[in-house]
């Protein structure tokens, strides 16, 4: 065999066997390692494929391969006529003798000839590698060919000690390379990385949600990445499940893989790996994007191996996973990395650019984690005391104009620059989810009250923290409505629209942002509110005779 160093002598099974770490770069544990040499041997397509744990499900593992590899093979422009060497990896089960694993893969080379001579591939020889020693299943005479030792390096014929006095070493097992990203368990860990999933799926319930988590994860990244610069193996715990959970979020993804410049390339690879290691069971579907990070990474190195199992490992857990498709494919095919990066980093400037308008509207009204715990409370003890009852209409007319009458005060109150009172707008949040007592309150003034009302309905929308988000749906259609009236779409828009997010029911949102969005004037709309205002302050009268 030549290689690009020098020629390589194959004279026997033995050498042929002690080949493969040599040919693929490492050594697959447990898989079917497909070969189809070349002018020099070493050339030629070659693929491997993991051999799942339950051997009934060996027979439909082999035959998938080797119509892939009959595939792959033409599409490199190799004839598989010319020949194909097969290898069936596994270490033994406890209580198994590497005998008993060696007669357990004989069907699968029964399997795979079978599927390759029905796609008019020749198969040259089917060897088995368990625990270090070799089968060949092409040979019938008893008790040759099975279980020899793998050629010693300290024989200089073998293959090992060929390819040493060349310099070159074989390469490491798949179980060694995974161990940089596969993930063990910590309990506690688990149970603070499921509070933070839980945390972005609500914050990420709206679009302004999801734009200011997103916001938030691109920093931390580029915190984080920072902090691998300067030699930190592990991040905090709050960071650590926040980035995860923030990376569900494929433009948070794309935010990573700009971080591949050359120099930052092992700094992110640790990075990734670190991340990926803290997804367990049952988060190992999430890891799912950290490793697709970790092989872009690595591919960017030219580390196709690692590149390659960990890319296998994101697609097992999440088949849909596009980009790691993707990626996968395009490490196959040969593509250069450096025109993804280009790609990323384009869409990636515009995405920000467009995130930082979006989240510039949106902290208008956004709830953040400044005071929730103290908004949370206020509205718990509020919506304790109001536990729902039987209301007769004379008394939801009274609990109406009550709401109304609290929210003067508070906007006496933003008029006189005088703080809101946590109690006082909790009882206006938990009034206005009454439809009547929310259209009460719908902007009917003067124009010069429109600034006042607007602060008042983004204060109010700040504070609907988890689990109170529901409640935001009223503050922000009463806050697109007046920001409408201001003739601001943009802010009205996005605040309409995260009503919808919050309640796709929400029907009073629904119509004003359709208004919106078909270019309506809202003179008409607001004629129709001051009249429904007037029958309600006039409705008062009817109260005071009770």
């Amino acid at each position: 065999m030549n290689t690009p160093d020098n020629t390589i002598q194959v004279t026997n099974l033995a050498n042929l066997a002690q080949m493969l770490p040599y040919l693929l770069g490492h050594y697959p544990d447990d898989s079917i390692a497909l070969h189809a040499p070349g002018a020099n041997f070493h050339d030629g397509p070659r693929m491997t494929c993991p051999l799942p744990e339950d051997p009934a499900e060996w027979q439909a593992t082999a035959e998938t391969a080797a119509r892939q590899f009959v595939a792959y093979a033409h599409d490199q422009g190799h004839n598989p006529d010319q020949g194909i060497v097969i290898y069936l990896c596994r270490e033994p089960s406890p209580g198994q003798t590497p005998w008993d694993t060696a007669a357990l893969l004989a069907p699968v080379a029964d399997w795979l000839t079978t599927e390759l001579t029905e796609h008019r591939a020749t198969v040259l020889q089917t060897i088995g590698l368990v625990s270090n020693r070799w089968w060949c299943y092409e040979c019938h005479i008893e008790g040759c060919c099975e279980g020899e030792p793998l050629p010693s390096a300290d024989d200089p014929a073998s293959v090992t000690a060929q390819m040493a006095r060349l310099g070159r070493t074989p390469g490491p097992r798949t179980r060694d390379i995974v161990k940089e990203f596969r993930a063990t368990a910590d309990p506690d860990f688990l149970k603070d990385l499921h509070t933070a999933a839980r945390r972005f799926n609500t914050r990420c319930a709206t679009k302004a949600g999801r734009n200011a988590t997103l916001a938030t994860t691109c920093t931390q990244i580029d915190a984080a990445m920072n902090q691998f610069r300067e030699g930190a193996t592990a991040l905090t715990r709050a960071l650590t499940t926040q980035l995860i959970a923030g990376l569900q979020d494929d433009v948070a993804v794309e935010a990573g893989m700009a971080h591949t410049d050359d120099n930052d390339l092992p700094h992110a690879r640790r990075l990734w790996s670190y991340l990926a290691r803290n997804c367990a069971e049952p988060f190992t579907k999430e890891a799912a994007p950290i490793l697709t990070l970790y092989a872009f990474v690595a591919w960017r190195q030219g580390d196709l191996i690692a590149a390659r199992l960990a890319l296998r490992d994101a697609i097992t857990t999440d088949p849909d996973y596009e980009l790691a498709v993707g990626i996968h494919l395009a490490t196959i095919d040969g593509e250069d990395p450096r025109e993804y990066l280009t790609a990323v980093r384009e869409g990636q400037a515009e995405c920000e650019a467009h995130l930082q308008h979006a989240v510039q509207v949106a902290s208008e009204y956004i709830p953040t984690d400044t005071n929730a715990a103290r908004y949370c409370e206020a509205l718990d003890s509020v919506t304790i005391s109001n536990i729902p009852q039987t209301f007769t209409d004379e008394q939801l007319m009274l609990a109406r104009h009550s709401t109304v009458d609290i929210i003067n005060g508070a906007l006496a109150d933003i008029r006189n620059g005088r703080p809101l009172v946590d109690e006082v707008a909790a009882r206006i949040i938990l009034g206005l989810q009454d439809r009547e007592a929310r259209d009460a309150a719908l902007s009917s003034g003067e124009e010069s009250n429109l600034p006042y009302e607007r602060q008042l309905w983004g204060d109010l929308a700040r504070r609907c923290v988890p689990p109170h988000t529901g409640k935001a749906a009223a503050l922000l259609t009463l806050l697109g409505w007046v920001a409408w009236r201001q003739d601001d779409t943009v802010t009205a828009a996005h605040a309409l629209s995260d009503a919808v997010d919050i309640d796709p029911h929400y029907g009073l949102a629904t119509t004003l942002l359709d208004g919106i969005r078909s270019e309506a004037d809202p003179a008409p709309l607001l004629k129709i509110l001051r009249e429904v205002a007037a029958q309600f302050a006039a409705s008062r009268a009817d109260l005071d005779t009770l």
